[in-house]
């Protein structure tokens, strides 16, 4: 290598290592005012579901959107939860706790853990159903998005 070719060198070695920079692990505020955001959205989620309107879920999903619901043979997308907003037309009974178990984050990226007790199914059937959940959410164009996720019925234990 040339005198002259050794600024290029450096030039290429220092953006090659930019593209394979970890992605960083967020300060403990920025952590908390996530976990704090997407908690509150979660929680919109499911009263809005509640209430038989599933546009909260929708305007809260990103491009990609796939998730697992527990009772479904496959993962979805946004078609999915349009076929789950017809079937919760005119359903607005259902009584559900969330509890909040987990969160992690990095950089643009962050996963929450939860459970839930369903009481009442939406048509007003009682119930006594108890699933996990987790979420992926990611930041598309500076909101929290939900871009995938799964949820099972807790098992017994």
């Amino acid at each position: 290598m040339k005198m002259r070719d050794l600024p290029r060198a450096a030039l290429c070695l220092g953006l090659t290592s930019a593209a394979f920079a970890a992605p960083t692990v967020p300060a403990a505020e920025e952590k908390a005012a996530a976990q704090a955001e997407i908690w509150v959205k979660e929680q919109s989620i499911y009263a809005a579901r509640g209430r038989g309107d599933i546009g909260a879920y929708l305007a809260n999903t990103a491009t990609d959107y796939l998730a697992w619901p527990p009772l479904r043979t496959m993962p979805e997308g946004h078609a999915g939860l349009d076929r789950t907003g017809r079937e919760l037309k005119g359903k607005n009974q259902e009584k559900l706790a969330m509890r909040f178990t987990g969160f992690a984050m990095n950089g643009d990226t962050a996963i929450i853990y939860y459970d839930t007790h369903r009481t009442q199914r939406s048509d007003g059937t009682p119930a006594d159903e108890r699933f996990e959940v987790t979420h992926t959410w990611v930041r598309e164009d500076g909101q929290w998005k939900v871009l995938g996720g799964m949820a099972r019925a807790t098992p017994k234990r």
